[in-house]
């Protein structure tokens, strides 16, 4: 039966630890895809390819250029993102071509997600914590969304809590 009153003695290491890892991700996740974003636009700008869908309309945006039906165009605009990340130092030479940056960190932020839903789980006496995450979000995006909110605020509050150190490398 889950936990109903938690007290801070009750958040385990491996709670603060997903937390941790969580807090980086996400904010690696939200740093690449501002870089990421920032060259698709000036390739869009510079280079502009439309939707064929419905209406011919320019995109603008990099979260609409799966709307192209153009494989030509497709492949110049993904082939330029390829130079241009590369050369801002953005891709590390080991990456593949075909593999975005922004998406590969915001992967990775899912990933600490899933660890972190599934470490609250434990935490909460939940019954099945690894099948917990997908309980979530076939409830809704929002209970999944609030869920790893709700853990966050728990950790973050507590008074001996020490935010993750970033350096540089």
């Amino acid at each position: 039966m889950p936990k109903s009153n938690l007290t801070k003695e009750d958040v385990t290491p491996a709670v603060k630890s997903s937390v941790n890892a969580y807090l980086l991700a996400r904010t690696y996740a939200e740093t690449k895809r501002g870089q990421i974003d920032a060259i698709q636009r000036a390739i869009l700008a510079e280079f502009p390819i439309y939707a064929k869908l419905d209406n011919g309309e320019l995109i603008t945006d990099p979260k609409h250029v799966y709307l192209c039906t153009d494989e030509a165009e497709l492949k110049f605009y993904y082939d330029e993102c390829n130079v241009r990340t590369r050369a801002a130092g953005l891709k590390p030479d080991d990456m593949p071509d075909s593999h975005c940056p922004a998406l590969v960190a915001e992967t990775i932020q899912t990933q600490t997600e899933h660890l972190l839903i599934e470490c609250g789980a434990e935490m909460l006496g939940v019954d099945d914590p690894k099948g917990f995450g997908n309980k979530l979000l076939c409830s809704g995006l929002k209970h999944y969304e609030e869920f790893i909110r709700l853990i966050v605020s728990l950790v973050v509050n507590l008074p001996d809590y020490k935010a993750p150190r970033l350096t540089a490398a």
